[in-house]
């Protein structure tokens, strides 16, 4: 009866949520301290629609950048 439960189901559902979000998102560090989230997402615009730019804001060593399709994480994976 656990396995049918909603608890169980929506604990299901939000693991395969986030192996998908896995899927589209990039680590990114090494931009200059200071950028906005505005300017990150406008540089990845180029490989594909952005849906969220995560920053640490307080280091601002590093940004997750989610685009909306895993294809367009792969055309920035292959950039240098």
């Amino acid at each position: 009866s656990h396995l049918a439960g909603k608890r169980h189901r929506r604990l299901r559902e939000l693991r395969a949520e986030r192996r998908a979000q896995e899927l589209r998102s990039l680590f990114v560090s090494g931009f200059p301290r200071g950028t906005e989230p505005a300017q990150l997402r406008q540089h990845f615009r180029a490989f594909g629609d952005v849906a969220t730019v995560v920053m640490d804001k307080d280091k601002g060593a590093f940004a997750i950048v989610e685009l909306r399709d895993p294809a367009g994480r792969q055309r920035a994976l292959a950039q240098p």
